[in-house]
C-alpha cells in the first residue's frame, strides 16, 4: 500500500511520531512518503523517506499567533485555500491509499474531497475528547478535591471547543461548505476517519471515546543517532540536566547556560537547529548537541527541563525522570499543568522567568531535585508507559483501517 504522511514539520514531534510509525509500516512492505513544510521535515529525509515540500503557514505566523492567544491569525481563508489546492495536486499525482497526518489540519479536507482513506495521530489535549480543559481549575494547587470541579471542566471544555471552532476554524469550514463536505466540529479537523491518540489515559484523560479514536500510548523518536559524547566527559556526583530548547525554541535560557554551571548543574542542551555557538566557550559542565539520542542520555540523567511537549515529557517520563516545564505558549503550559497535578514536576512560563529572572529555573531545578518523592513517582508513573507499544498498535490499525471494506 502506499500512505502519504503529512505533518506540520516546524514541529520535531509531530514529524518523529509519523516517522516511528512509518519505520514499521515500511518493515511490513508498505511505501511511505513524507509531505510537509518545516525544518523537520529533513528527519524523515534521513530515516530514507521520501519527501516532499507543500506550502504553509509559516513557523514565525505560528510563534505570533499561539503566544499572543490571537489563534484566529492561524488559517486565514485565503492562505489555507493554497495549501489546500497545494495538497490536492500532490495527493491527485500520487493516489495514495491513506493519508496519514499529524497536526496539518488542511489535510483531512484535501483528502475527502478526492475520496481517499484518512488517519491521524493527535494528543489527546487536541481533540474534542479530553477531560481536563487547557485551564481546568482541577490543575491548580489545593483544588483537585473540591466536589462539583468536574461539572465546571465539562462548562470550560464545551467553551473552548466553541471558541476553537469559532475564531480557529471557521475559514476552513467555509470552504469544507463550499467543497459540499459536511461540517466538522473545533479539533475533528485534526482527526481522520482513524484517530490515534498518543497519550496514556493515566497522564492525558478522555470523557468518552467514538469507534474511531483509539488511546496508542506515546510515539517518542528512537533514532540512531550515536550516543552523546559528553557521556564519557560527565562528573560523577554532579546532576545531570537534559535541556530541550523545542521546536519553537527557548532560545532564551542558552544566555544563562553560564548560571547552570555556576549553580552545579551539568547541562546538555538539545538545541534542534545547528550548533552556531563556539563550543569551546562554553563553560565546563555544558554540552551542545541539535538532536540527541535520549535512549542513551536520558538513563544518566536526574532532570529534564523543556517546554512542555508531549515528545520530551513521555520521553523524560519513561525513563522516570522528573521534568521541570518552561511553557512558551498555552498547549506547552498545559502539559506543564498536567506534571505539576501529578507530582511528576514543576512548571512555569517563559514570559514568568522573563520577568523574575532566569534564578526562577534554577530554583526549580533544585527544589525537584531535593525532593526524592519527585523522582519516585516519575519511576513509578513510567510503568504505566511500558504497557503501550506506540508504534506496533499504529500500524495495525492502520492496516485493518486500509483493509477495511469500501465505505462507498
Amino acid at each position: 500500500m502506499k500512505i502519504v504522511a503529512i505533518a506540520d514539520a516546524h514541529a520535531l514531534a509531530h514529524v518523529s511520531r509519523l516517522l516511528e510509525v512509518a519505520k514499521v509500516l515500511r518493515t511490513r512492505g508498505h511505501k511511505i512518503v513524507f509531505a510537509g513544510e518545516g525544518k523537520y521535515l529533513e528527519v524523515a529525509g534521513r530515516d530514507g523517506f521520501s519527501t516532499r515540500r507543500l506550502p504553509y503557514v509559516s513557523v514565525e505566523q505560528v510563534v505570533r499567533a499561539v503566544r499572543s492567544q490571537r489563534l484566529w491569525q492561524l488559517y486565514p481563508k485565503a492562505q489555507i485555500s493554497e495549501y489546500l489546492d497545494a495538497e490536492q495536486r500532490f495527493l491527485e499525482e500520487v493516489r495514495p491509499d491513506l493519508v496519514l497526518i499529524d497536526n496539518r489540519p488542511t489535510a483531512r479536507t484535501s483528502a475527502e474531497r478526492l475520496g481517499i482513506r484518512t488517519a491521524a495521530l493527535l494528543n489527546v489535549h487536541m481533540s474534542n475528547y479530553r477531560r481536563t480543559p487547557f485551564f481546568s481549575v482541577t490543575n491548580l494547587p489545593g483544588l483537585q478535591h473540591v466536589p462539583g470541579l468536574e461539572q465546571l471542566d465539562r462548562i470550560e471544555n464545551a467553551i473552548e471547543c466553541t471558541m476553537y471552532d469559532r475564531l480557529v476554524m471557521r475559514g476552513l469550514n467555509q470552504i469544507r461548505h463550499e467543497l459540499g463536505l459536511k461540517r466538522l466540529h473545533a479539533y475533528e479537523h485534526e482527526e481522520g476517519e482513524l484517530t490515534l491518540l498518543t497519550d496514556v489515559p493515566e497522564f492525558n484523560p478522555v470523557r468518552m471515546l467514538p469507534a474511531h479514536a483509539h488511546f496508542i500510548g506515546p510515539l517518542t523518536w528512537h533514532n540512531d543517532l550515536p550516543a552523546p559524547r559528553c557521556l564519557t566527559q560527565l562528573e560523577s556526583g554532579k546532576p545531570v540536566v537534559y535541556l530541550s530548547l523545542g521546536s519553537e525554541g527557548l532560545e532564551d535560557l542558552l544566555s544563562h547556560l553560564d548560571l547552570f554551571a555556576r549553580d552545579g548543574f551539568q547541562v546538555v542542551v538539545a538545541t534542534g537547529t545547528p550548533v552556531t555557538m563556539d563550543t569551546r566557550a562554553l563553560p565546563p559542565g555544558v554540552f551542545l548537541e541539535q538532536y540527541v539520542n535520549t535512549d542513551a542520555l536520558l538513563p544518566h540523567c536526574d532532570l529534564v527541563c523543556c517546554h512542555g511537549g508531549n515528545g520530551t515529557l513521555y520521553q523524560a517520563l519513561g525513563f522516570g525522570v522528573p521534568v521541570v516545564v518552561v511553557a512558551t505558549h498555552q498547549e506547552q503550559a498545559y502539559g506543564g499543568k498536567r506534571i505539576r497535578r501529578l507530582g511528576l514536576g514543576s512548571t512555569m512560563m517563559l514570559n514568568e522567568v522573563r520577568q523574575r529572572g532566569f534564578a526562577r529555573v534554577l530554583r526549580e531545578l533544585r527544589v525537584v531535585l531535593a525532593d526524592p518523592a519527585y523522582r519516585s513517582r516519575a519511576v513509578e508513573f513510567s510503568a504505566h508507559l511500558r504497557r503501550w507499544n506506540g508504534a506496533q498498535t499504529a500500524a495495525n490499525l492502520i492496516e485493518r483501517h486500509i483493509n477495511a471494506p469500501d465505505r462507498h
